[in-house]
Order: C-alpha cells, then sequence, then structure tokens
C-alpha cells in the first residue's frame, strides 16, 4: 500500500512537472526559457498569463480578451536525436492585427536560478552571448573553458534584438526595452496572418540534429508521432 501511494505521488509530481514547463518552455539543464506572447495594436501579454488548456497529449489551447473570440494552438514535441524542443503555432478566428512576441534566455546551469518565479530569469541570462543570423540564433553560454551552445530557429521574418530581461511586464515592453543591460535576452516580433502555422525550435546541435526552418513541419509530424 505504502509503495502504491509512492508511485502515485511520483506520478502526480511528474505530471506537475510537465505542465509547469509548457509555458515559459524550460529546457533541460539549464539550457534556456523560451517565452511567447501575443501582441495586438499596442497592447501584448504572455501566453502564460492567459486562459491555457490542454486538449491532447501534446496540444495546447490559449484564449485571452486580445484573442476576441479566437485562440491560439500549440503543439510542442521533445526531440529525440537531441536535447530541446519543436513547436508549432497555430490559430483559428483570430483577430487580423495579432503578432507574435517572444524572449530567449537564460542559459544558465546554476539549478538556483531557476527558482525564481515564472519568468525568462535575469540572474541567469548575465554571461548569456547572443549570434544571430536572419531567423536563426546561436547562444553561448557557462565558463569558458566549458562553454556550451542552444541553437534556436523562429519564423522567417521575425525581427530579432537584444532587450533587457528585468522588464518582461509585457512582451512589447521587453522587445522595446534596449541592449544596455546585465542581463540580455533575444526578443523576437513576427507580423503573423491568422492562417498560417508557424514554427519555433530550439535545440542542441549535434550530428543527427542540425535544423533549417524549412525542415520544422516535417520534424514536428515525426516526433508527434513517437
Amino acid at each position: 500500500m505504502r509503495r502504491s501511494i509512492t508511485i502515485l505521488l511520483l506520478l502526480v509530481l511528474a505530471l506537475m512537472e510537465v505542465k509547469a514547463q509548457v509555458l515559459p518552455f524550460c529546457l533541460s539543464k539549464g539550457a534556456g526559457t523560451f517565452r511567447l506572447g501575443i501582441v495586438a495594436g499596442d497592447e501584448s501579454r504572455w501566453l502564460d498569463e492567459c486562459n491555457l488548456k490542454k486538449t491532447g497529449d501534446r496540444i495546447y489551447t490559449i484564449k485571452d480578451a486580445l484573442l476576441g473570440k479566437g485562440e491560439v494552438r500549440l503543439v510542442i514535441c521533445p526531440l529525440a536525436d537531441t536535447k530541446g524542443f519543436v513547436m508549432e503555432v497555430s490559430g483559428s478566428r483570430l483577430p487580423e492585427n495579432i503578432s507574435l512576441c517572444w524572449a530567449f534566455g537564460a542559459c544558465n546551469e546554476d539549478e538556483t536560478l531557476s527558482k525564481e518565479g515564472n519568468i525568462i530569469f535575469p540572474r541567469a541570462c548575465r554571461d548569456n552571448v547572443f549570434s544571430d543570423e536572419e531567423n536563426a540564433v546561436t547562444v553561448y553560454y557557462g565558463e569558458s573553458m566549458g562553454l556550451r551552445v542552444i541553437s534556436g530557429i523562429m519564423p522567417v521574418g521575425s525581427e530579432l534584438r537584444l532587450s533587457d530581461a528585468h522588464q518582461q511586464k509585457t512582451p512589447l515592453k521587453l522587445y522595446h526595452s534596449g541592449k544596455k543591460t546585465d542581463a540580455p535576452v533575444l526578443s523576437g516580433f513576427y507580423s503573423w496572418t491568422a492562417q498560417e502555422n508557424c514554427y519555433f525550435c530550439f535545440y542542441k546541435q549535434n550530428a543527427k540534429a542540425d535544423y533549417n526552418y524549412f525542415m520544422l513541419p516535417e520534424l514536428l509530424l515525426k516526433e508527434n508521432k513517437r
């Protein structure tokens, strides 16, 4: 009986951990945190502050006043060949002026820095170095003798910039915060159309995992079947 209770508690804790990692999505071993938001005109909101509902094994729907009668749908799949994830973002009945705004950072293996709240943790961003090219980014972090790397891919046409992780009250506030900070984070803006499925992928590159944006729809289908 005691063993059954222990197993049940472990299952509950595991489910809680998975749910907690949905938004913002935290990669394992401090490899970074991805935070996604929506923009409507001059207003913006992080999706982790909206009404989120799990509607499938890896499927989530988000509703909010900024979306009117519409909703955003996320499909999030872990990657089998490396540490990381691929995400599909789609929408239905969305207002015409909806855009996406996001942030990625806090690449730091110090686990104590991952307990500061439901945000990208500024103290974990201090030693992050970003190198972006069009819709892709490489983040370098860690000690110089043990430098680690994480790669990211965003929708083609994304506007990327460095921002201040201290200013995360809204996605737009972060995006316009400027790069003069001791807590740099990569932020992005994408003019979205409601009929378009767009994709994000953050991962540790290896011989089996080296992606471009055009590969992400097929990658998501493959991982979603596992």
